[in-house]
């Protein structure tokens, strides 16, 4: 199947899935949103600072534990379904990044602490994600120019500022790793794929999804994609258009000084327009200058 064809696919299922919900959560989010600065206060934050861009697939594991390196001298962005496994590890990353518009992700945040993170959420993130954390949140707009309903409520509450969403919950980090300035901008936990027996990291709360299930189950969405290794990998058609969309981002988007991109994942289907390199070797050259994200946070955001 061709990626303009996948593209298509996916973004249909997606627009008939969650159109009405978009709608729902948006409105029940009005108020919170309107005393927000959003993302566009984050702009050029961190520039010049690394960033980690973490993701919960089944190779987080391998590197979750040399994390604790980097304390301190990144900047931590998390997806939701990475913090949990972060959280047990002693790591708290700086920023929590969430996408989808369900209720069920909820999960991610029960019984967290969100004390010393932000969560950085749709506009049309579930309220009950917003009840469950309890901390402090910045919201964004998703854009999407091609769907009538998220370009609405990004006209309605411009003021948040944008992210492009690309399939999975890691691109609009990056997209926020990518305006604010960060670099390098440095991907573990990556895989888009699923490379071994696990669909997710083992301590996040989808690791009890198990991959011949879910390849059974989402049998009509399997795809396969060549690896770093070469090897043929089981995709969901999502991650694979999600794939184009990393490479599109890292060849189109252009900042003033030179950015370098790098995968330090060691597994998976991401491979191209960027660096292939051990986490190790990454914090060793990159990470060595502290810094202090909080403060940057608390600077920019103008919190007492």
């Amino acid at each position: 199947m061709s990626g303009d064809r996948q593209i298509q696919e996916v973004k249909s299922a997606t627009l008939l899935r969650f159109n009405d919900l978009w709608k729902q959560n948006f409105l029940a989010n009005n108020n919170i949103l309107r005393s927000n600065p959003g993302v566009s206060a984050l702009r050029h934050r961190f520039k010049g600072m690394p960033a980690i861009v973490i993701g919960a697939g089944p190779s987080l594991d391998k590197n979750i534990h040399i994390l604790n390196q980097a304390a301190d001298k990144a900047v931590f962005l998390a997806s939701d379904a990475a913090l949990k496994p972060l959280l047990k590890q002693g790591i708290v990353p700086s920023l929590v990044v969430c996408l989808d518009p369900q209720e069920d992700i909820s999960k991610f945040l029960t019984g967290v602490a969100p004390q010393g993170m932000t969560l950085i959420a749709p506009s049309i993130v579930h309220p009950r994600v917003l009840d469950t954390w309890q901390g402090d949140v910045i919201f964004f707009n998703k854009f999407a120019p091609d769907i009538p309903i998220l370009t609405e409520i990004q006209k309605a509450a411009a003021h948040l500022g944008n992210l492009t969403p690309g399939g999975s919950v890691l691109s609009v980090a990056y997209d926020l790793a990518f305006q604010s300035g960060a670099n390098p901008i440095i991907f573990i936990g990556q895989d888009l794929s699923y490379p071994k027996s696990q669909t997710h990291s083992r301590g996040s709360e989808s690791v009890s999804e198990d991959l011949g299930a879910t390849l059974d189950k989402q049998r009509e969405n399997i795809v396969y994609e060549t690896d770093m290794n070469g090897r043929s990998l089981p995709t969901l058609k999502s991650m694979s258009v999600s794939r184009h969309w990393f490479n599109w981002a890292f060849t189109t988007w252009k900042r003033e000084e030179p950015l370098e991109i790098i995968n330090c994942s060691e597994a998976g289907i991401l491979t191209e327009h960027l660096q292939l390199m051990p986490l190790r070797e990454a914090i060793y050259r990159y990470c060595q200058k502290k810094i202090n994200v909080a403060w940057t946070l608390k600077k920019a955001l103008k919190r007492k």
